[in-house]
């Protein structure tokens, strides 16, 4: 860099016109020479005079300069920081130094214990220069990252003693004195002192409330039509498709609910009432299946006295028998099922069958007691049930029978 010139103390190299040395703190004097210009990177210096600031001093010369040398380390540092924040940089060595290994190590370390030195003399001013704490250590009571969570326990609430009594406090509250005539017009109300009060005058005071219950809404108050199921509103007010469509749903589970519980004429009637509100809501799939339902429902009525008609035929009690089995073929009248309806048919003649052969075992049974007038009256009523049972071969055998009686 051309335009330089040297500080005249520390040799230091300066911008043309700096009044004061930025490595010693020195002021620079107005006649100072313009120092020579640095040489290349590439070019050698071997053959170069070296200056006398940079020929190490002899062994003599160190020791005695022990001392002097020291004091002004020491006050570098002031001078460093009140010069600014730039940090100074040796000037080359030029020529062919040879350095001892074991001398590096101890310049870092007294550097080191210098800074040290200096951080414990000043800790004030580098706390408030940086402003917060650079001290990284801690104690072994603080809290540091990774250690396990201590529940604390909250702090307890004490009761404190009040020394001043409540006649104290009143007297205190209340320096003209107490309204006594208030007080004498509503004892009556607090018999066993202020503060002390009965059921029967919280009653009184307070009221007891009114049992809430359901209120009715408007709208079903009103009438229906039994034909189609359409609610007649008061405002002539035309109801949505979508809320017959969702009636018509709840009559539906309605009638499944009445059916398990064996109440197939009212699950019926609700089959059928769901889908005259189906037809309102212009819901065919709707209707479809309310009529499955209904269809339903008129099989499992059917079902019901068909099982019946069974048990009633295993205790040999055969005219309810035939009366459940007559029921559940009028049942499955109403129904396509052809087969189910002759399946009933069936069944009733079997149990005329039945219920004739139970007969004539009686009429045996009186014939051989000699009581032939019973005999043959038990004989008759038998030939009776075979006819409704159309069996006519048993008919040919009970002819001589009856003869015979």
């Amino acid at each position: 860099m051309q335009n330089q010139i040297l500080c005249p103390e520390c040799g230091k190299r300066l911008r043309k016109g700096s009044t004061f040395c930025i490595s010693c703190g020195n002021k620079i004097p107005k006649d100072v020479p313009i120092a020579p210009p640095e040489p290349a990177l590439g070019e050698s210096t071997m053959n170069e005079p070296l200056d006398n600031s940079d020929v190490l001093p002899s062994l003599d010369e160190s020791v005695l300069d022990e001392e002097p040398a020291a004091a002004t380390d020491e006050n570098e540092p002031e001078k460093e920081d009140s010069s600014g924040d730039e940090t100074p940089t040796p000037a080359p060595i030029e020529g062919d130094l040879n350095w001892d290994d074991s001398s590096l190590p101890v310049i870092e370390e007294s550097a080191v214990g210098e800074d040290l030195s200096l951080l414990e003399e000043n800790p004030e001013e580098i706390e408030s220069s940086g402003g917060r704490s650079t001290d990284l250590t801690w104690d072994d009571d603080e809290i540091k990252e990774g250690m396990p969570f201590k529940e604390i326990e909250p702090p307890r609430v004490f009761a404190e003693e009040i020394a001043i009594t409540p006649e104290e406090a009143i007297d205190h509250l209340f320096p003209d004195g107490r309204d006594e005539e208030t007080r004498n017009a509503v004892a009556h109300l607090f018999p066993e002192g202020r503060g002390a009060t009965s059921t029967s005058f919280i009653d009184v005071v307070v009221g007891k409330p009114s049992k809430i219950g359901p209120t009715q809404l408007s709208e079903l108050g009103t009438p229906a039509c039994p034909n189609c199921g359409t609610s007649l509103s008061s405002d002539d007010f035309e109801y949505p498709t979508y809320v017959f469509d969702a009636m018509g749903r709840a009559r539906l589970e309605q009638g499944m609910m009445r059916l398990k519980d064996n109440e197939h004429e009212k699950a019926i009637d609700s089959f059928e009432t769901a889908k005259m509100l189906y037809e309102k809501a212009q819901n065919e799939k709707g209707v479809q299946e309310s009529s499955k339902r209904v269809n339903l429902g008129y099989d499992s009525m059917a079902r019901f006295h068909f099982d019946q008609g069974d048990n009633h035929l295993k205790v040999h009690e055969y005219e309810w028998a035939v009366v459940q089995f007559r029921k559940a073929r009028e049942l499955y009248m109403f129904s396509t099922d052809a087969k189910k309806r002759a399946r009933c048919n069936e069944k009733v003649r079997e149990s005329y069958v039945e219920w004739g052969r139970y007969l004539e075992a009686e009429g045996d049974r009186y014939s051989k007691e000699g009581r032939s007038r019973d005999a043959l009256g038990k004989y008759q009523e038998a030939a009776a049930k075979f006819r409704e049972g159309e069996e006519k071969k048993r008919l040919k055998g009970l002819d001589k029978k009856i003869r015979k009686a």
